[in-house]
């Protein structure tokens, strides 16, 4: 920080903190102080920020037991292998229904015994079906990403 300048609330609220961890400079320190001993706000602040740190240096955080742990990997080991096999069978239907699509519309295209507008009708009912295919999967995918309700257990 600049030691030189006066301290300004707004923007130097933050060395408040600083102050109480021991983490300024020594011309901080002086600015700091000296607005302390004009500012009974910010004498409270610094009062707060220091129980505040008692209070919080005496917490630890729990070990989770084992089984914990063993639940969570396999959670995300379970997580991991589902949503590789969703995108690779996504993958697979819509590389195996856009072959069978372009198949039949080949085979269509080459017949002369169905009119244009059969032809037209069932590539329009294999686009729909494609379509529909690819929404379905896309959602299912979405969803299980999403879902609140997903570790559930009942």
């Amino acid at each position: 920080m600049t030691g030189d300048k006066p301290f300004d609330p707004e923007k130097d609220a933050p060395l408040l903190s600083a102050y109480v961890d021991g983490e300024l400079e020594a011309a901080d320190v002086v600015r700091v102080e000296a607005y302390l001993s004009s500012s009974a706000s910010a004498r409270d602040e610094v009062e707060r920020l220091r129980r505040l740190q008692e209070l919080t240096a005496g917490l630890r955080l729990k070990e989770a037991p084992p089984e914990a742990w063993e639940v969570f990997w396999n959670s995300i080991y379970n997580r991991a292998e589902r949503s590789l096999g969703w995108i690779l069978l996504s993958i697979g239907l819509v590389v195996i229904g856009g072959f069978a699509c372009y198949q039949l519309v080949a085979v269509l295209v080459a017949t002369e015994v169905l009119p244009w507008w059969m032809k037209a009708a069932i590539f329009t009912v294999c686009i729909g079906v494609l379509v529909l295919l690819i929404s379905i999967v896309r959602e299912r995918v979405y969803v299980r990403k999403r879902t609140r309700y997903k570790d559930i257990v009942r």
